[in-house]
């Protein structure tokens, strides 16, 4: 199977299949930040099908950085399969390849400010308060990772939890927050690079479609290998992605999602930059880990970059769990993860015919 050994090794299968399958290729690279061995990052945009086409296919890897390695794979394993051959000539296929390569490339969620671009596509000039992370944001990064801080921390999130129910920790936590900058689900105080990227791809590569139907791929939420297809805008979407993939759909408006509703996304986006009536765009969830074991490998990473020490062996054995709670490197859920995709592409398919 397709799925990367690394960042570097994503680029160059990526690059490699789309120049097999005929697409155009533009790459945008970082403008200051490089890989771990010096590699150059770059979001890469491929492209199948003429500028003006009516009706775009867009598939997206790597917002949330580490969890690239399973949408990198999935975009690979399209490309190889040949499946976006024989679209109809009105139809167009854009594929988004690592929206945050430095987290892709360093092992992080979040990009080189620590801003989880998930939550970075706000009106910054305006306050966005979340007092309920406010409130547990010493517990999620401890002073130490070790020892009697950690424990309080620990003793106070399982208080919170019995008292007010893990849902509501799980809002509190994952909402997005911009008061702490070395924090969780940080939203930035500006637009990141990478939201500007996004913002001009689209208006580059959608601006003339008439219908877009769009694929981010994620991991980290729900049971293991299960590929939960997530609304994350208005209810009107919701019912459109409903139609279109299928009653499994879920809407994070509606409560029932494995996410939790938040704002800034990179969807909400989408919607800002396509407009509502021309775009269906669902986030397609992968289950790995029961979240409280996401989460400490989420706060692990977090505390290493504020308080730890990059070059320690601690520091290695923290990256590499963050990428396997992520990423699952085994042949079941992978091919559970391919399958899944498969078949929402071929549902895609299947509508524009």
């Amino acid at each position: 199977m397709l799925f990367p050994t690394d960042y570097a090794d994503a680029r160059e299968r990526f690059r490699e299949l789309v120049s097999c399958a005929d697409f155009s290729l533009e790459s945008h690279a970082h403008p200051t930040k490089k890989g771990p061995n010096g590699e150059n990052l770059a979001c890469d945009i491929a492209r199948l099908g003429a500028m003006d086409a009516k009706r775009v296919i867009l598939i997206s890897s790597g917002t949330h950085g580490v969890e690239g390695f399973c949408g990198s794979g999935c975009q690979a394993e399209l490309l190889a399969s040949g499946l976006l051959h024989g679209l109809p000539g009105d139809t167009a296929v854009v594929l988004v390849h690592a929206v945050n390569p430095y987290g892709f490339a360093w092992l992080r969620r979040t990009n080189e400010d620590n801003i989880d671009l998930n939550r970075n596509f706000v009106d910054h000039s305006v306050p966005h308060l979340n007092p309920g992370y406010d409130e547990i944001h010493d517990w999620l990064v401890p002073r130490d990772w070790s020892g009697p801080a950690r424990t309080e921390a620990d003793a106070s999130i399982d208080a919170y939890i019995a008292d007010r129910g893990l849902r509501a920790f799980q809002v509190a936590m994952t909402g997005g927050q911009y008061n702490h900058p070395d924090g969780l689900f940080y939203g930035g105080k500006a637009p990141a690079w990478s939201n500007l990227i996004w913002r001009k791809l689209l208006r580059k590569h959608c601006v003339n479609a008439e219908q877009v139907i769009g694929i981010d791929i994620h991991t980290g939420l729900g049971p293991r290998g299960v590929g939960e297809a997530i609304c994350v805008t208005s209810e009107a979407e919701y019912m459109k992605a409903k139609a279109l993939f299928g009653e499994e759909v879920t809407w994070t408006g509606g409560g029932e999602a494995v996410s939790a509703q938040v704002g800034g996304s990179l969807l909400h986006a989408a919607h800002e930059e396509v407009g509502t009536e021309r775009l269906v765009m669902i986030a397609l969830e992968y289950g790995t880990y029961p979240i409280p074991e996401t989460l400490e490998a989420l706060r692990a990473e977090t505390w290493l970059v504020a308080r730890g020490d990059a070059a320690s062996e601690q520091a290695s054995r923290i990256k590499q769990s963050l990428k396997d709670a992520f990423f699952i490197d085994e042949p079941d859920w992978k091919l559970a993860v391919t399958t899944r995709f498969m078949d929402l592409v071929l549902k895609i398919k299947g509508s524009l015919s």
